[in-house]
């Protein structure tokens, strides 16, 4: 089906939940058509009637008609249709905490991060970045206690999620990592500086992984540079 048939992405460039399915693309090289949608402005009609009645991105539509949407369901429809990228580890047990990591984040790590980049008070600003840090340290028990098996680049020994193998955790997760420098850049007035896995050996796998998935090629390549998102935040934050 992936080879035979149309694919057309609808997404925004700077949205991270976009960036799954942006990813997911690059990473299963499947052939297909971009086309932007601007989720600053009402969707036009065709789009809520045609393809999404929520106007959100991603969605992908095939052969014209079928839709799949939300960004991890359009990420793992691909990963299911491309086994041969490897995305999706055999193992059930990985396979949950993958599910498990993503859901994490989410629910938990993403709001954390989200005010602690963004919130401008300074009368809460240290608790603020104590809890985000806290949090990160969470993350990072997470991937310390990754299961490991036999699988090759699923032995737990890093820099990835689950090993040196680039999966669907890492692909899922890649538009928050890159987006955890910005922490810096808008609260550094208001005293936050990240710490370097010397000053906090309770981040050091966490700094690994980040570190390896903003520097994957596909990430570097399809997702907005650390100056963009700048320029982009700077902007809203006006």
């Amino acid at each position: 089906m992936a080879a035979s048939h149309k694919f057309v992405l609808y997404y925004h460039r700077f949205c991270p939940f976009s960036a799954r399915a942006v990813l997911a693309m690059a990473e299963t090289k499947q052939p297909h058509e971009a086309i932007s949608i601007d989720i600053n402005t009402p969707r036009p009609d065709w789009y809520l009637k045609e393809v999404n009645p929520y106007g959100q991105v991603p969605a992908l539509k095939i052969d014209e008609k079928d839709i799949v949407l939300d960004s991890l369901i359009v990420s793992e429809y691909l990963s299911d249709l491309h086994p041969e990228a490897g995305l999706f580890p055999a193992d059930p047990l990985q396979r949950a905490q993958t599910r498990y990591l993503i859901q994490h984040w989410g629910a938990r790590t993403q709001p954390a991060q989200h005010k602690a980049t963004f919130s401008l008070d300074p009368s809460d600003a240290s608790s603020r970045h104590q809890d985000y840090i806290a949090e990160l340290e969470k993350v990072n028990n997470l991937l310390v206690n990754a299961h490991k098996t036999s699988e090759p680049g699923l032995d737990g020994n890093g820099p990835y999620f689950l090993g040196s193998r680039f999966t669907f955790a890492d692909l899922a997760l890649a538009s928050f990592l890159t987006r955890v420098p910005l922490v810096e850049v808008f609260q550094g007035k208001l005293g936050f500086k990240f710490p370097t896995k010397e000053e906090n050996q309770n981040l050091a796998r966490f700094i690994e992984w980040k570190d390896a998935v903003i520097s994957r090629e596909s990430v570097v390549e399809k997702l907005p540079s650390k100056k963009e998102l700048i320029e982009v935040y700077e902007k809203n934050l006006k």
